[in-house]
């Protein structure tokens, strides 16, 4: 093993400790619970549709090439390389392309897990919707592997300054040609499109030839590009965990003045002020609200099942609520709230407000969704019990033992 493979080995080690290290403070036992009934029931209202939907329907190819395209862009190249290597890995660049081969590798066997689990996912649908032969769905999935590692293969090409492209050709060759790649095979053949997959991967292998290997490195390119991608994963682990590496940002929201204030009343509890204003403005956890209320919506609009919606929601609001838990914790660093004449009673009366008002206003938004798309006192009655239910439940016993507990 040469000292580059050792160099790699020895950053991949240390990067799946860093990864496994936050991956337990993301799922928790509760959280795993509540994925597992949330797959779960997604799950289930995907095995109903199948069961209505006629063969071979029109939009079939249309949504499984819309799928597969979004798909191939997952799972980008982690070269692992650092600022300091465009220094004092400089002496080695003409051989640094077996370290970056390695790292080729690693990324594509990791992004081949994320294209594979899309492919056995879409098993049924390519058997029903688009009238596929094990065989020929098989095949695809093959085609889009084929095509992840050419798109690979182009990536690693990015960082020789000889082979520069821009940003708009390499989105240009991510988009454009996989859905070539995928016409060609839903609309054409199977087996022409992996003919054509296996020319992309051929043209990309050429791209990837001695010009390549004693070329001259695009430092900034390539640490620019690893830094954009470990930033990407620090963003969705500082949504259950504070990440050093990602900096809060504040931004002033305007138009939820009105709100706020309606909400603060005539109260002079300032923790209550504080709560609003800083959830308001915090773009992580305001920001973290507005996603998983959107995707509750729309995972609403697709269930018709009335236990499967409820399930989503009841998970939904659980989430919410329980991602907002620690922002009771976010000013106790402050020197300043020491001095607020307030008791730790009345800051926790505070908390439980803000959090009602935010966890009542994503339960009737669910609650609206769900009965606007399948109309029925019945189902609206047990919506509004159920969601009341929860919520008296975890904001006047489980938010409070938790927080005790922390």
């Amino acid at each position: 093993m040469t000292d580059l493979q050792k160099l790699f080995s020895q950053r991949l080690s240390r990067h799946a400790g860093q990864l496994l290290k936050y991956l337990r403070l993301v799922f928790t036992d509760h959280f795993v619970i509540a994925l597992f009934f949330f797959f779960g029931a997604l799950g289930f209202a995907y095995q109903n549709e199948l069961k209505t939907l006629t063969l071979g329907v029109w939009w079939g190819p249309w949504l499984t090439m819309l799928i597969l395209v979004i798909a191939l862009q997952m799972g980008r190249l982690a070269t692992l390389l650092e600022p300091a290597d465009a220094v004092f890995l400089l002496p080695a660049e003409t051989t640094l392309h077996q370290y970056l081969k390695h790292a080729r590798n690693y990324s594509l066997l990791m992004a081949s897990f994320i294209q594979i689990a899309v492919g056995v996912v879409l098993l049924p649908f390519l058997a029903r919707g688009d009238q596929m032969t094990l065989l020929e769905a098989a095949s695809l999935i093959m085609t889009q592997l084929i095509t992840k590692a050419a798109w690979m293969n182009w990536q690693l090409q990015q960082g020789v300054q000889q082979v520069k492209h821009s940003i708009a050709q390499v989105r240009l060759v991510n988009w454009l040609g996989a859905i070539v790649i995928f016409g060609l095979s839903l609309f054409v053949s199977v087996w022409i499109g992996l003919i054509a997959a296996l020319l992309a991967l051929s043209a990309s292998i050429a791209g990837l030839g001695k010009r390549w290997q004693q070329g001259q490195l695009a430092w900034q390119s390539l640490i620019t590009n690893e830094n954009g991608r470990m930033m990407v994963l620090y963003r969705f682990f500082n949504l259950f965990t504070d990440v050093p590496q990602v900096k809060a940002t504040v931004r002033r929201r305007r138009y939820l003045d009105p709100m706020w204030k309606l909400v603060i009343g005539q109260s002079t509890n300032p923790y209550l002020f504080l709560f609003t204003r800083g959830l308001g403005r915090d773009s992580d956890t305001f920001g973290l609200i507005t996603r998983l209320t959107v995707m509750g919506m729309i995972i609403l609009i697709f269930l018709t099942n009335q236990w499967a919606s409820l399930v989503v929601m009841l998970l939904a609001i659980y989430l919410i609520g329980f991602q907002l838990l620690p922002f009771y914790r976010e000013y106790e660093g402050k020197v300043f709230t020491h001095l607020f004449p307030v008791t730790k009673g009345q800051q926790l009366s505070a908390f439980k407000t803000v959090l009602t008002d935010v966890l009542t206003i994503c339960a009737v938004l669910f609650v609206i969704v769900d009965v606007v798309v399948n109309w029925s006192w019945l189902r609206l009655l047990i919506d509004i019990v159920a969601m009341a239910a929860e919520l008296i439940v975890f904001i006047g016993w489980y938010s409070g033992w938790r927080l005790r507990k922390s």
